[in-house]
């Protein structure tokens, strides 16, 4: 996966987010909690960019981060 350092600072970001809530809700934090949290937030948004980035996060945790 190829991203610039910005892109990169989002998906870390969206990452902590969704852990820091699984946390705060008492819920187990692993992979699928995690992807799952992240592909319920893309439905949720509108916005194209910041879908894309969720997109990517999921990938990312998932494990296959080779998106160019």
């Amino acid at each position: 996966m190829i991203l610039d350092e910005e892109r990169c600072g989002l998906i870390a970001s969206e990452i902590g987010v969704v852990v820091v809530e699984l946390i705060g809700r008492g819920q187990l934090v692993d992979r699928m909690a995690i992807v799952n949290a992240l592909e319920s937030k893309r439905r949720a948004v509108g916005n194209t960019l910041h879908k894309g980035v969720l997109r990517d996060a999921a990938a990312l945790v998932r494990g296959n981060g080779d998106r160019s």
